[in-house]
């Protein structure tokens, strides 16, 4: 696996610090359920790329982009998961293009050879099927286009998933978004 950013790294690891510290100096007591569950691991997920059919040009566009996400430790009434989204490997810095509470929009300039790049990309599933997700790109323009849309998902209590967070760190997006269990 890729090494992630060091800010992300930063970012989750200090969240799990607070939460585990808060615990302790509160004096919490973990339900006896899940007081032996391990931290949770980051997980790689992958978008592929899909090259439009009336400009395909083999060798224009990057084959994959890469997604890490991880889940917050369990709490009780709701979860939430962090991501970051790897564009530093075909892209420049991220900005942002669009944002409200259910998506949100980066965009980064590609790199000089994906620059003629007209394609979009969804998740796939470990054998390489399209998985329908809320993460998914466009690449058009010469620009990259990492979009987050919780529109249209739900939690178990039928509320619309949130976006609780959204930044860029070294250049990536970064998120964190939830519901309630």
């Amino acid at each position: 696996m890729d090494q992630l950013p060091t800010a992300m790294m930063g970012f989750g690891l200090g969240l799990l610090t607070a939460s585990l510290t808060a615990t302790a100096i509160i004096g919490l007591n973990p339900s006896p359920v899940h007081a032996q569950e391990e931290a949770p691991q980051p997980v790689t997920q992958t978008l592929k790329v899909y090259t439009d059919l009336n400009t395909y040009d083999e060798g224009r566009c990057p084959e994959t982009v890469t997604v890490i996400t991880t889940s917050s430790p369990y709490r009780e009434g709701g979860y939430d998961a962090f991501g970051l989204a790897q564009l530093f490997k075909i892209a420049g810095p991220a900005r942002f293009e669009a944002s409200d509470r259910f998506s949100t929009t980066w965009r980064a300039r590609l790199k000089p050879q994906y620059r003629s790049c007209v394609a979009t990309a969804g998740l796939v599933d470990e054998a390489g099927s399209p998985n329908p997700s809320f993460m998914r790109m466009r690449f058009e323009n010469g620009n990259a286009y990492f979009i987050l849309d919780m529109t249209g998902y739900s939690d178990v209590n039928d509320y619309t998933l949130n976006i609780l967070y959204q930044n860029i760190e070294e250049g990536n997006p970064v998120w964190r978004w939830g519901g309630t269990d």
